[in-house]
């Protein structure tokens, strides 16, 4: 039951629309992102990609999976468009240091992790 509240406190609940992971919330409903509190600005793109591997913490997933549930089935872009959005992310969060919860897991793509990492 500890696991289940755990997971549950940090997936955020979906009526007050708000995603925390660590120092990290996204508000869904003002589409806002904060790092402890203070206000991060970036683009609509980053902050869905962002929300989707916040909402999934810890599990990584590849960039055809990342297209697809965030740009959806009907858009063609290129796979490494996914980077560059990571990019993006992580020189938003850097300032912070939740930079380092934005990982890359070789040969697979990225995951958002939930422990603290140290760079």
């Amino acid at each position: 039951m500890a696991r289940i509240r755990a997971l549950m406190r940090r997936a955020g609940n979906p009526e007050d629309g708000k995603v925390v992971v660590g120092p990290v919330e996204i508000d869904t409903n003002s589409h806002r992102l904060s790092v402890n509190g203070v206000p991060v600005h970036v683009g609509p793109t980053e902050l869905r990609l962002l929300e989707m591997l916040m909402r999934h913490p810890d599990r990584a997933f590849g960039r055809a999976q990342l297209l697809d549930r965030v740009w959806g089935r009907n858009v063609y872009v290129e796979e490494r468009t996914i980077d560059v959005h990571v990019l993006r992310l992580r020189k938003a969060l850097a300032p912070f240091g939740a930079d380092a919860h934005l990982q890359t897991v070789r040969g697979v793509g990225y995951r958002f992790s939930t422990s603290d990492v140290k760079a």
